[in-house]
């Protein structure tokens, strides 16, 4: 059968998907598609011919130290989660090259979720691989991963040389329950599903909060007012932390009770601002936040300010 003399043949080889260049060392992205960084030594600047198929701005060194740990911080919308593929890596163990996913983000030696936030060990949300030539080519050199909330991280140490490529790709789903901010206002969902687990919504930026709508603890509370002061097993924490790590965050206030009716703004000048749905099991909770970034303006507000 003749192709048709409308249609290219090569169009069926077309890339459906975008091609990035990792330059930076702290990397930011919410865009699906094929990401690519390459390493040389300085002084074999024509061995770059070796590597073919890999986009040309991929040539540029990032300047670092040889045993720096750069990271491609991946976030996507509230309601997703993360899968990333490592399609193809030369990271030489023996060097002191490796690589790690992150299900969540870490900075500093701080994550999110928190500990007390995931449903998984911190030990098994961190999976470190490299190239071991002793296995090769017994083992896959592919490597597949997924997040559980819309946040994850691809870490990575290459002393001296060596490339990869990760491709990242979007999921939606049902039950969101840890979200990681990525815009600096917008109005999130909180909602345990029945779950005895605690969700937490974190803007790493001073916010300005304000609940549009709650639902939380027992039926008796629907005719009593909405507390902020809170004590019960089920509640809804405010607070903030100077880095990622929340579990033990400063706190606004505690929220429990039934409204339809907006609550006032509290303004947290703090680097992480979180809002911690904490739930027993034994509720259906939920709550609508609206979350915006603070302003100078927004002091006369302020409710929590966090140590520098």
């Amino acid at each position: 059968m003749a192709w048709s003399p409308l249609k290219n043949p090569y169009d069926l080889f077309a890339l459906t998907h975008k091609i990035h260049t990792i330059t930076e060392c702290m990397d930011v992205r919410s865009e699906p598609g094929d990401y690519i960084f390459k390493k040389f030594p300085k002084r074999s600047a024509s061995s770059r011919m070796s590597y073919v198929n890999l986009d040309q701005e991929a040539m540029e060194q990032i300047e670092e130290d040889p045993m720096t740990v750069c990271g491609l911080y991946i976030i996507g919308e509230p309601d997703t989660i993360v899968e990333v593929t490592i399609k193809q890596y030369n990271v030489n163990c023996e060097s002191g090259g490796l690589m790690a996913f992150v299900d969540g983000w870490e900075l500093n030696g701080e994550y999110f979720p928190s500990e007390v936030d995931h449903h998984r060990k911190l030990e098994d949300r961190v999976v470190e691989f490299c190239s071991d030539y002793r296995q090769w080519p017994k083992v896959s050199n592919k490597k597949f991963f997924k997040s559980s909330q819309n946040a994850a991280l691809l870490q990575y140490r290459i002393p001296t040389k060596g490339f990869f490529i990760a491709n990242v790709k979007f999921h939606k789903i049902s039950q969101p329950c840890n979200v990681l901010v990525q815009d600096t206002d917008g109005i999130f969902q909180l909602n345990n599903y029945g779950h005895p687990w605690n969700c937490t919504i974190a803007a790493i930026f001073p916010a300005v909060v304000s609940l549009s709508s709650l639902k939380i603890g027992s039926k008796a509370l629907r005719n009593e007012k909405v507390n902020y002061d809170c004590q019960m097993e089920d509640r809804l924490d405010i607070g903030g932390s100077g880095g990622l790590e929340n579990s033990n965050m400063d706190k606004s206030s505690s929220v429990c009770g039934y409204s339809d009716a907006p609550g006032p703004q509290q303004a947290l000048f703090c680097g992480t601002t979180s809002v911690r749905l904490v739930s027993s099991g034994k509720y259906s909770n939920q709550a609508t936040v609206e979350i915006r970034k603070a302003s100078v303006e927004d002091y006369d507000l302020a409710t929590l300010i966090c140590p520098v």
